[in-house]
């Protein structure tokens, strides 16, 4: 698909150009016209190659994720214990009688 890109940039900025001398040439020295067209195939061009490029970066960098990913153990080595139930044994509390000298003052 890359390929697909650069080539048609490729295309878009040769026939701006050949386009922009064929339409000044036609238009019997109509300049704006051509100049117009050589922009437009520049423009078009250079965007249709640095999608080009940008689409081959992009499938690079996931091929190389997919590898990444790949070697990645399956479950992480590090992983720590439960810590069990979070809830206060309360039978220690059972028998236990508030005195006057247990209170805030």
């Amino acid at each position: 698909m890359s390929k697909l890109f650069k080539t048609l940039g490729a295309v878009w900025f040769i026939g701006g150009f050949i386009g922009g001398v064929i339409i000044h040439i036609i238009m019997e020295g109509n300049w704006l016209t051509g100049i117009a067209w050589l922009i437009g195939g520049a423009i078009l061009g250079a965007l249709f190659y640095t999608v080009g490029e940008i689409h081959e970066i992009v499938w690079e960098n996931h091929a190389l994720l997919r590898e990444v990913l790949h070697r990645l153990p399956p479950e992480p080595g590090d992983k720590k214990p439960p810590l069990g139930n979070s809830r206060a044994n309360l039978s220690a509390l059972k028998d236990y009688k508030m005195n006057a000298k247990d209170e805030q003052r």
